[in-house]
C-alpha cells in the first residue's frame, strides 16, 4: 500500500515537473507561443505512461512467475500501441475539442513526428525506472526494519518459555538453536524464516488445534531450509513424493518431530547427513528419518522425546504407527499415518 502512496506521489511531481519544464522551453526557445493546454496534454502522457511502466516493473520485481509474464505483456502492449494511441489522439481526438497540435498548411513529417513519440516514450521509461527503484528500496527498507522488529519480539518471547519441554529443549539448546536466538542474519529469506518458525514454536505445543495440510508442509520446507543454511545444503538430504494433494489436516508439528530429535542426538555434516524423506499416497502418509547416532548421554534410551509426538498423534483419529530402530551407528524413524476415506479434506 506504501509503495503505491510513493508511486502515486513521485508521479505527481513528475506531472508538475513536465508542465514546468515545458513551459519553460516553451517560453524561452519556441518561436510559436504553445497553449497551455497543450502543455498540459503533453505532461499529462509522461505521466500517464510513466505511470504505467512503473507499476510494470513492480509487479514485475515482487510476483510471481505467472505475474511477471503479465507484467511483459503489458509492457509490450504498450510500447506496440503508444505510436498509434498518440497518433490518433493528436489528430483525430483532440481536433474535435478545437486542440491542435500540428499546422495544416505544412506538409506532414513523419518520420520526424514517430521520433518524437518515441523519444517521449523512453523518457518515460526512464521517469518509470527511477520511480520503481524509489519504490523497490523503500519497500525493502520497510521489510527489513519490520523484519528487524519482529525477531526481536519473538525472540524475547520464546526465550520466556524457558524449553521446559524435550521438544523446545532440543531445539534451542544446540547450535542450531544459539541460530535461531543470537544470529543475525543478513539475509531477508532467512531472517523470515526464523521469524516464521519462531512465531510456530509458539503454538506447536499447544493441544487440539490442527494445521491444514498446506500450512504444515510450509512450516517443514521453512525448518530444513534453516537447518540446510546452519548445517549446509548436503547435511540435510530432503526428498518428497506426495501422489496425492489431498489430505487432512493434522495437529502442528508432526511433519518434523522426527527431525527434530535428530538435532540433539545426532551427527550432523555433509560427510554424515539427515536423511529424511515425505512419501504420500491415497492411503497414507509416510515420514522417514534416518541419521548418524550420537547421543550426549550413553544411558539416553532411543525412545527419548517421542512422548510430544506420541501425544500428537493421540489427537488423529486414524491408525499410526512409529518404529524406531537403532543399528550400530545409524538411527532411523519411520512415522506412517493411515488415511481414512471420510478424513480427506481439500486444503
Amino acid at each position: 500500500m506504501k509503495t503505491n502512496i510513493w508511486t502515486l506521489y513521485s508521479h505527481l511531481f513528475i506531472f508538475a515537473f513536465m508542465m514546468t519544464a515545458l513551459w519553460i522551453a516553451n517560453l524561452l526557445w519556441s518561436s510559436e507561443d504553445i497553449p497551455l493546454v497543450q502543455i498540459f496534454i503533453a505532461a499529462f502522457l509522461y505521466f500517464g505512461y510513466s505511470y504505467l511502466i512503473s507499476n510494470l516493473i513492480l509487479q514485475f520485481w515482487e510476483g510471481a512467475r505467472k505475474q511477471r509474464v503479465k507484467s511483459v505483456v503489458w509492457y509490450l502492449i504498450l510500447f506496440i500501441t503508444v505510436i498509434p494511441i498518440v497518433q490518433i489522439l493528436i489528430h483525430d481526438v483532440l481536433p474535435l475539442f478545437g486542440i491542435i497540435f500540428f499546422d495544416d498548411s505544412l506538409p506532414e513529417n513523419m518520420p520526424k513526428f514517430y521520433f518524437r513519440i518515441l523519444s517521449g516514450f523512453f523518457t518515460t521509461n526512464l521517469l518509470a525506472i527511477i520511480v520503481a527503484m524509489g519504490g523497490r528500496y523503500f519497500t525493502i527498507k520497510q521489510e527489513k526494519k519490520k523484519l528487524d522488529q519482529d525477531l526481536l519480539v519473538y525472540r524475547d518471547r520464546v526465550v520466556g518459555l524457558q524449553y521446559t519441554s524435550h521438544f523446545l529443549t532440543s531445539i534451542f539448546l544446540t547450535k542450531f538453536g544459539e541460530m535461531l536466538l543470537n544470529d543475525a542474519p543478513k539475509d531477508k529469506i532467512t531472517k523470515r524464516d526464523i521469524v516464521q518458525f519462531l512465531v510456530y514454536l509458539l503454538e506447536v505445543e499447544r493441544p487440539g488445534d490442527r494445521k491444514s495440510w498446506a500450512e504444515e508442509m510450509d512450516q517443514l520446507h521453512c525448518f530444513i531450509r534453516l537447518l540446510s543454511r546452519h548445517y549446509g545444503e548436503k547435511a540435510i538430504l530432503y526428498s518428497e513424493t506426495l501422489h496425492d494433494r489431498i489430505y487432512p489436516a493434522i495437529p502442528a508439528g508432526i511433519l518434523f518431530f522426527p527431525l527434530e530429535n535428530c538435532l540433539k542426538h545426532a551427527h550432523i555434516s555433509t560427510d554424515q547427513p539427515i536423511d529424511f524423506r515425505l512419501d504420500g499416497n491415497h492411503d497414507e502418509i509416510v515420514l522417514t528419518c534416518q541419521n548418524y547416532w550420537s547421543p550426549k548421554d550413553e544411558r539416553l534410551e532411543p525412545e527419548t522425546g517421542f512422548e510430544m509426538l506420541r501425544y500428537k498423534l493421540g489427537q488423529m483419529d486414524t491408525e499410526t504407527a512409529i518404529a524406531i530402530k537403532r543399528a550400530e551407528n545409524t538411527f532411523l524413524v519411520r512415522l506412517r499415518l493411515k488415511l481414512q476415506p471420510n478424513e480427506k479434506a481439500k486444503l
